[in-house]
């Protein structure tokens, strides 16, 4: 298994995992907008930071983010846009390895990494996970049903 970081070339694939991370997701999403999602992976492959692990060239899994800030705040934060990885390897170590990558890069950079799960279930065990990474769980989402 190989990290790195992802290029224009992986827009198609990053693009199709979008699509199967919210056909695995337990509650009701919005509807993916092609335009706006391939706009958003791009704009995070040109000025954020988007990492993929491959397994024998395929991407088995990807974490993309932008820099930002609180609505009350000029103080910077690296936010995920998304972090998936496919059923078939949720059982090594390519989160980790993604996750300890994407920190990396913000501690390099002196910027506090944010991390979410707002889709998708296994909530608990999502919340252990990045605990045992060192992060603080801060606040939840509620969506209406």
């Amino acid at each position: 298994m190989q990290i790195r970081t992802a290029t224009v070339l992986d827009l198609s694939a990053l693009y199709g995992m979008l699509h199967v991370m919210h056909k695995e997701s337990e509650h009701t999403v919005s509807s993916i907008n092609s335009e706006k999602g391939t706009a958003a992976i791009s704009a995070a492959l040109h000025r954020g930071v988007v990492l993929v692990a491959e397994v024998d060239g395929k991407v088995v899994g990807s974490i993309g983010g932008m820099e930002t800030s609180d609505w009350w705040s000029t103080d910077k934060t690296l936010a995920d846009l998304w972090f998936y990885v496919y059923k078939d390897f949720r059982n090594s170590t390519v989160a980790i390895k993604l996750i300890k990558k994407f920190m990396e890069i913000g501690k390099k950079a002196n910027i506090k990494v944010k991390l979410g799960h707002i889709h998708g279930g296994d909530g608990e065990r999502k919340d252990d996970f990045y605990k045992r990474l060192g992060l603080l769980k801060a606040g939840s989402t509620y969506l209406e049903i």
